[in-house]
């Protein structure tokens, strides 16, 4: 295990500690859904929430249906829907609320019911009161009251309910008096002191009320007391301190009986089912005595102590939570600050390593740089001698009169490169010279006025056949211009900074240079249109060996660094300005020195010939052969397309691209038998120009071979996604050139005669129709525009008049693209395959229909049968009435 590796199982050790220790417990979500708001209810709600304080593991949410079915519906699905961990329950009404309970309850989700029951046991657990039992208490009580022969009447809850029925029963089966009626008050004041008016007016002996509630007992008492009848007793249920027992102390009904609400009860049931404890399934809560005057007091006086040690809880809650909400927030604060503590620690040991790395890095990097430039200085040393060597034969056979066109320019080609050669390795030298600190000036007078003068007349005559406008301008006229500088080095400052102007500069550019000398300082500027530098280029463009345009580029990267090294000999300075799309600015300022009252005549040492064979292009215009094949060759490198076309001119015709944009252009135009694309170039690399080729419709047929001086398996892979059918390597033979040109080309013919399937016996002398097309590169493409041909020619068959120009516009192609894509899809011109296509359908009519020769005729698009007849005879070596009589 490494160092890296120990620091960050360490980072991840002591945020796992820090996480484990702010780790929460699994917290339970109870649901619970009351079926009104009455007094009692907000007894058990206030219950529930005191006995969930003991249990940090819960929370619970209360919600009540109002005494609405389906409000109670919709809060059971929303508890099921958002996760809770179980619900309690009582119900509103048995028989609406139980399909909803049952199908919670079956989808695994507790179901605890309570207070109220529902129709089947579709449940986990049930707790309750027997509210049979309670209705006898409830009639015992009331013979201790009014007798045994007395007459009540009875105000019930909402019918359909379980409470209500079962207090009923009860009090019907042990009620020794006589029930005069049952009226229902539907669990609320309001209610009963309507109906209880009522009743009271039809009867007029009641002894008794009994109210299965103290809100109705409530009512009813105050509904009779107003009609005069104070001496009716009156009994509820429910004992809830601020209603029942407030009511019995203050003498508004006689007695109540206590319904336990039992609400802890309620929570300690539900988490016994979670957490898998043990649980009684039916819970019956045991009854306790009525309330009467004797002990409402009392009970009161113990609900008020109750509610007071409830309030002090829940002080003590909030306080608790608050306190560990703090706790939780250091601890959190805690370990944070540790891990960042150990990152910090890590990230600065890091950065010391890497700078230690780095500066170790840096020390072998400057031996090998320094041992590559010494290998580089020994190989140009050797290589000077055998270009010596070849110079002069190359260059005396470039200049002989005995030679063959193809010859003088494939010498041309050799002397250019000869020289581009011999500069680089001077420059090499040179600048390992400088390096070394081994060069030295050789410094003379001159008029600089006159010498740059002669500098740019060597440039002229490229500026006018490129329609570049070249301008010299002296920012200070009429001073002297002499001074002393090393006239080779600042020449080749000159040459390199023009020459870089003139290659990234287009066609009917312009380039400027300007000099003057101000405060006894020379100031020298090259401005051109170019393409630009972009920013980040910009500062490394005077290192050695660095490019700006590393995907394509164009130089070795080493003639500014040499430009720099021979300005600050001098003791001066080079800079540059540019702008992406605008052009870029050069400038050479080199302080005015003396070493001679006159100025010496020494002549240029580049000339017009110079640049001429450094920057020219070698002409070639083959001649145009129609009988020959098509190549169209895609390269940013005049001299490549060149040779490449002196390769090649002898077996094709030889067209030329300098960009991917460009070659695409006239690939679209002309439409060649084979494509050779180089990769690297600019505007459009050789990657992305194949990749549309094959793409559009009117080249996807082109073979495509990609030349590259890089041998990388990487970018080969690249290059056959793009659709490429071969790669050749720079440099290649010219041999393997022309057989691996040919092989494409032939490849591609066999594929058309896969493509092609006889379709009858014929004369050997024609070619049978291309039907059903094969896979080939490209062959996607190829197959829907021959398959839309098809169906376009088709349809417009039996039209005697239609065109090549008509069925091109049909697909959207110009005349000439659509000829040479049928021709190069089929070896058929358009008009013959159109010709060949009627003939076949009609030859098929012929065998199976019983149309007449005449109809056929017009049918598959002849003007007239004899004609048909004549074409027919031609293409099948018999006549229809022939083809058609039986053998």
């Amino acid at each position: 295990m490494n160092l890296r590796q120990t620091f960050i199982y360490l980072i991840m050790l002591t945020l796992l500690a820090g996480l484990s220790s702010c780790r929460e417990k699994k917290t339970y979500r109870i649901g619970i859904s009351q079926c009104s708001q009455d007094d009692w209810r907000r007894k058990m709600n206030e219950e529930v929430e005191r006995e969930a304080m003991f249990h940090d593991d819960v929370t619970v949410e209360i919600r009540s249906a109002d005494d609405s079915n389906a409000k109670q519906i919709s809060d059971l699905r929303y508890f099921a829907r958002n996760g809770f961990d179980i619900i309690i329950v009582s119900p509103n009404e048995a028989e609406a609320l139980t399909p909803t309970i049952r199908e919670i309850y079956r989808s695994g989700m507790p179901v605890v019911i309570f207070d109220r029951n529902i129709t089947d046991s579709s449940y986990t657990a049930r707790i309750g009161v027997d509210d049979e039992a309670l209705g006898r208490s409830a009639a015992r009580y009331a013979r201790t009251l009014v007798g045994p022969h007395a007459n009540a009447i009875e105000v019930e809850g909402l019918g359909g309910s379980t409470p209500a029925e079962g207090r009923h029963n009860g009090f019907k089966q042990a009620f020794e008096g006589r029930i005069l009626c049952s009226v229902q008050g539907k669990w609320n004041k309001e209610d009963a002191e309507r109906i209880t008016d009522s009743v009271l007016r039809l009867y007029p002996d009641v002894d008794l009320i009994y109210a299965h509630n103290d809100r109705m007992a409530i009512g009813a008492s105050e509904t009779a007391r107003r009609l005069g009848r104070d001496s009716i007793r009156v009994i509820g249920i429910d004992a809830a301190p601020e209603i029942g027992i407030q009511a019995v102390a203050d003498g508004v009904i006689d007695a109540t009986f206590l319904y336990p609400t039992e609400g802890h009860r309620l929570v300690r049931t539900a988490l016994a089912i979670l957490k898998g404890e043990r649980y009684e399934r039916e819970t019956t809560i045991p009854l306790a005595s009525a309330v009467d005057k004797s002990n409402a007091d009392i009970l009161l006086l113990q609900n008020e102590t109750a509610e007071e040690g409830t309030a002090k809880m829940r002080l003590l809650k909030s306080q608790l939570d608050d306190y560990w909400t703090r706790h939780s927030s250091q601890t959190y604060l805690f370990y944070a600050s540790l891990a960042i503590i150990v990152l910090l620690a890590g990230v600065a040991f890091l950065l010391l390593r890497a700078f230690w790395q780095h500066r170790r890095h840096q020390r072998q990097l400057e031996i090998a740089t320094q041992s590559k430039l010494t290998f580089f200085t020994n190989v140009s040393h050797d290589l000077r001698t055998p270009l010596t060597l070849i110079a002069e034969p190359v260059a005396q056979l470039a200049a002989a009169d005995n030679l063959t066109p193809q010859q003088t320019q494939m010498m041309r080609i050799a002397n250019k490169n000869v020289h581009i050669l011999q500069r680089l390795i001077n420059q090499i030298l040179d600048f390992r010279k400088y390096e070394n600190g081994k060069m030295t000036l050789s410094l003379s007078e001159i008029d600089f006025s006159k010498a740059i003068e002669e500098w740019t007349e060597s440039f002229r005559a490229m500026a006018r056949r490129r329609d570049i406008r070249l301008t010299l301008e002296c920012v200070t006229p009429g001073e002297p211009m002499l001074l002393a500088i090393d006239q080779e080095k600042i020449e080749r400052v000159f040459f390199n900074l023009l020459s870089n102007a003139f290659k990234h500069t287009p066609d009917n550019g312009a380039i400027s240079i300007k000099y003057g000398i101000i405060d006894k300082t020379l100031t020298l500027s090259v401005a051109d249109t170019g393409e630009g530098i972009s920013e980040q280029d910009l500062g490394n463009i005077f290192s050695r060996f660095y490019q700006a345009e590393q995907v394509h580029p164009n130089g070795s990267g080493i003639g500014l660094s040499v430009a720099r090294a021979f300005v600050e000999l001098h003791g001066g300075e080079i800079t540059a300005e540019s702008q992406l799309g605008k052009g870029s600015v050069f400038t050479v300022t080199l302080p005015v020195k003396h070493v001679a009252a006159a100025a010496s005549n020494a002549a240029p040492l580049l000339t017009r010939a110079d640049v001429e064979t450094e920057l020219g292009d070698v002409d070639t215009a083959p001649e145009i052969d129609e009988r020959k094949p098509v190549v169209l060759v895609i390269d940013d490198n005049r001299d490549i397309q060149a040779m490449l076309t002196q390769i090649l001119q002898a077996g094709y015709n030889v067209l030329t691209a300098s960009d991917g944009q460009r070659g695409l252009k006239m690939a679209a135009r002309y439409v060649p038998d084979l494509i050779i694309c180089d990769v690297m170039m600019p505007v459009m690399d050789g990657l992305e120009c194949c990749r549309r080729l094959k793409e559009e419709v009117a080249t996807s047929h082109i073979p495509v071979m990609m030349l590259t001086a890089c041998s990388l398996d990487e970018q080969r892979v690249q290059g056959y996604e793009s659709g490429a059918d071969g790669y050749l390597s720079k440099p290649f033979n010219s041999d393997v050139l022309r057989a691996r040109c040919a092989g494409l080309i032939q490849n591609r013919r066999r594929i058309l005669e896969i493509w092609q399937s006889p379709v009858a016996p014929a004369p050997k002398r024609e070619k049978p129709l291309p039907q059903t097309p094969v896979k080939a590169p490209g062959a996607d493409l190829d197959n829907e525009f021959y398959r839309r041909f098809l169906e376009i020619f088709t349809r417009e068959m039996g039209n005697a008049s239609l065109s090549v120009d008509t069925l091109a516009s049909m697909m959207g192609l110009e005349r000439s693209q659509f000829y040479r894509k049928i021709k190069a899809l089929t070896n058929y011109a358009p008009v013959e395959l159109m010709k060949r296509l009627r003939l076949q359908h009609a030859r098929t009519l012929l065998t199976s229909t019983e149309k007449t020769i005449s109809e056929i005729a017009y049918d598959t698009g002849f003007s007239s049968p004899a004609y048909f007849t004549k074409c027919y005879r031609e293409s099948f070596g018999e006549t229809p009435t022939e083809t058609r009589a039986p053998r």
